[in-house]
């Protein structure tokens, strides 16, 4: 198990709940069922009630602007991709 409990691991697998997991970011959040792409962040998760990792958003957008390529770009390093980027400094 990679999140604090069961049944946020089995929602996050399973896809029958509006909750979502960015990787690449460490960020939790609930979908918002407007038709578009908007997510409300969490900070708890909404089964046991863990505090959430913090997000590496902004870590992960000044890397990113300290090796010199543009966030959407072709040139954006594998690692930076996924969660990869963190995971091998924890």
């Amino acid at each position: 198990m990679r999140h604090c409990c069961e049944e946020l691991e089995g929602h996050l697998r399973d896809g029958e709940v509006a909750i979502v997991y960015f990787a690449k970011y460490r960020e939790y959040g609930i979908r918002v069922l407007d038709g578009g792409c908007a997510i409300q962040m969490i900070a708890y998760c909404p089964w046991c009630g863990t505090r959430l990792p913090a997000s590496l958003r902004d870590e992960w957008f000044r890397r990113i602007d300290a090796i010199g390529v543009e966030e959407d770009g072709d040139e954006v390093p594998e690692e930076f991709k996924t969660d990869e980027w963190w995971q091998s400094e924890s």
